[in-house]
């Protein structure tokens, strides 16, 4: 894959290796560092808003072009990873998301949470 492609992304990070999920292709659906804790370990450092409050941080569409687009270019991974630089779960079109990945590859996808929002029931719908 070109290289002056991979930096022109702007929601898509990768194909990374992961040792739970071998090749994966990151998806980032929140700006940096907007999450629902301040954990001290974090890898990204201190969170920068701490909030409950699901919205559309990032819009759907065109994440889903430049997947579209990547996957034209002959990207391969095992898994499409929803995770980046924030809590992913607090993005409120994420099922439209998953559903719009869904039509466009077979690869699975894998969300990666603190699971702070899953007792709500949009979430787990969304999920």
């Amino acid at each position: 894959m070109d290289k002056k492609l991979i930096s022109k992304r702007k929601y898509l990070y990768g194909p990374v290796p992961s040792r739970r999920l071998g090749l994966s292709c990151g998806i980032d659906i929140v700006p940096l560092k907007v999450c629902t804790l301040n954990c001290i370990y974090c890898q990204l450092g201190k969170t920068a808003v701490t909030t409950i409050e699901r919205r559309e941080y990032i819009p759907v569409e065109p994440v889903l072009s430049e997947l579209k687009e990547t996957l034209a270019e002959g990207m391969k991974a095992n898994y499409i990873t929803i995770a980046g630089s924030g809590e992913p779960t607090l993005n409120s079109r994420l099922g439209e998301l998953i559903d719009g990945i869904k039509k466009l590859t077979n690869i699975p996808i894998a969300i990666l949470t603190n699971g702070t929002l899953l007792y709500r029931e949009d979430v787990r719908a969304d999920c």
